[in-house]
């Protein structure tokens, strides 16, 4: 296991606190450069890294998939989903994955802004964004896509605290793949390469 601690765990003392520290997030996610991709031949998908003040620190909702949706059976993902025609811009697909996925309306949700675009190797091409919602959650899952919520700590991903770290090359681009174990489950592909790069700009505590 890779034992490099890069930052110190972020604890909050009151709800004061993480509010401030999403708003940091905010400032810096508008001041940063985002890295685009474009790949026309792509399907358009977006996702939402929602954060929770859990426990006095700062936690990611993420989603462990049944094995009877069409893509990404019993992997663990953020929430979010593929963009339709009738979807006005990629933040509203992510709001209404969201919502469809495990109950959160975007009446509940704060964006704090978008983060940078990935491409998978299973051909998508996806638009992430980031916000915050009121702990304890009222969850509502669609029974056919999702099979439990996960609330994993962010400092997991703060901390690198990865079991392996896997190299492919896909458009002639070198991807990482890491792959992080919580409590028995596996979380590796996409959605651990988001919230690694993610962590990178969390403020300081």
């Amino acid at each position: 296991m890779n034992k490099k601690i890069k930052h110190k765990d972020i604890i909050f003392s009151s709800d004061s606190d993480f509010n401030l520290f999403a708003q940091e997030i905010k400032k810096n996610l508008q001041k940063r450069e985002k890295q685009c991709c474009v790949f026309p031949e792509y399907r358009k998908a977006s996702v939402l890294i929602l954060l929770i003040n859990k426990n006095n620190s700062p936690h990611v909702i993420l989603t462990l998939r049944t094995n009877s949706v069409s893509t990404h059976k019993g992997q663990v993902s953020l929430p979010g989903g593929g963009f339709d025609s009738t979807d006005k811009d990629f933040l509203f697909t992510a709001l209404r994955e969201t919502h469809e996925e495990i109950g959160v309306p975007p009446e509940k949700i704060q964006i704090l802004g978008e983060f940078d675009d990935y491409i998978s190797i299973a051909g998508f091409e996806v638009h992430v964004y980031a916000g915050t919602t009121d702990y304890p959650v009222d969850y509502n899952l669609s029974a056919d896509e999702i099979d439990t919520i996960l609330e994993v700590p962010l400092a997991l991903f703060q901390n690198k605290e990865y079991t392996k770290c896997d190299k492919v090359l896909h458009k002639d681009k070198e991807i990482l793949i890491y792959y992080y174990d919580w409590q028995g489950i596996s979380i590796w592909g996409m959605t651990a390469r988001i919230l690694t790069d993610f962590a990178e700009i969390f403020p300081e505590k």
